[in-house]
């Protein structure tokens, strides 16, 4: 079925179009989902998201909004180099996008679109108590985890055999560790993973292998592991340091926090405009079109 939007016709194979460029993000949201299912919800999405364009080329249309032909072309110029230079219609597979001629008017109605929705969401800025209430009431939002700074020295295997042989080989290791030897330097002379010395640098839970982590975590700074086996290998581990988890003071993220919420006030105003234009507007199906 095509829509009609007061005067603007939009035809079914539009749509089509449409719900084939979202499909695949659509399909992200449903796993598991038989495929005539996550059509039906990309065709929903692609009407709707084409009901918001249309009305929004209308007014911009009715509000003769100029578009800058030197900043159109600008505009074209890095959308081709981004996407593939002479061959990005090739590449991108946009149904919406097939020649110059659709790039041309997408990207006009794209700085039209900007036009008004600069114009429809100018709100006052968000007072710093309600940037204050949003801060105190989410302070997970705003606390760094505890971090770690750590070398390791890596024997790898594979098979069995070959995890022994490495356990041994880092037992040794261990012990001439014990006995004074610079960790750097051995890594440099035995490790199977030299880069960058060893060092891993900071990190946080999640980023390494559970047995890893664990170990790790495990450790007072300047204090080396016993021998860890991960899916790797064996592993020696020396913590450099504990970085405590903290919350970032409120006087250090208040900017962020006002701009945030600020941005997120504009597009709600700008939503309850594009419902009223809605609300207004003749929408219906027709068909054979």
């Amino acid at each position: 079925m095509s829509i009609k939007i007061n005067d603007q016709i939009i035809p079914d194979w539009a749509i089509e179009r449409q719900a084939e460029a979202l499909f695949e993000n659509v399909a992200k949201g449903m796993p598991g989902k038989p495929r005539e299912i996550i059509m039906i919800s990309a065709l929903d999405l692609a009407k709707e998201r084409l009901i918001d364009q249309a009305l929004m080329a209308q007014e911009s249309r009715r509000r003769k909004y100029k578009v800058d032909s030197v900043e159109l072309q600008k505009k074209i110029k890095l959308w081709m180099k981004q996407n593939g230079g002479k061959k990005a219609f090739e590449k991108i597979k946009n149904p919406m996008i097939q020649n110059h001629d659709d790039l041309k008017r997408e990207l006009s109605d794209q700085m039209r679109f900007n036009q008004l929705l600069e114009e429809e969401s100018q709100c006052d800025p968000v007072s710093e108590t309600d940037a204050l209430k949003y801060y105190e009431d989410r302070p997970e939002l705003f606390r760094s985890e505890e971090q770690l700074s750590a070398s390791h020295l890596l024997k790898m295997a594979k098979s069995e055999e070959e995890f022994e042989k490495a356990l041994e080989d880092v037992k040794a290791l261990r012990e001439r560790l014990q006995k004074g030897e610079d960790f750097t330097e051995l890594v440099r002379a035995e490790s199977d993973d030299k880069g960058n010395d060893g060092n891993l640098g900071t990190f946080g839970k999640g980023r390494m292998v559970s047995e890893f982590e664990e170990a790790a975590y495990g450790l007072e700074s300047g204090e080396l592991s016993e021998p860890v086996r991960t899916q790797f290998g064996w592993h020696l581990i020396l913590l450099h340091e504990k970085i405590p988890a903290k919350i970032t003071a409120f006087d250090d993220i208040k900017e962020k926090v006002i701009e945030y919420l600020t941005e997120r006030k504009k597009d709600k105003v700008f939503e309850d405009f594009l419902d009223g234009m809605k609300a207004q507007a003749s929408i219906e199906e027709v068909s054979g079109i």
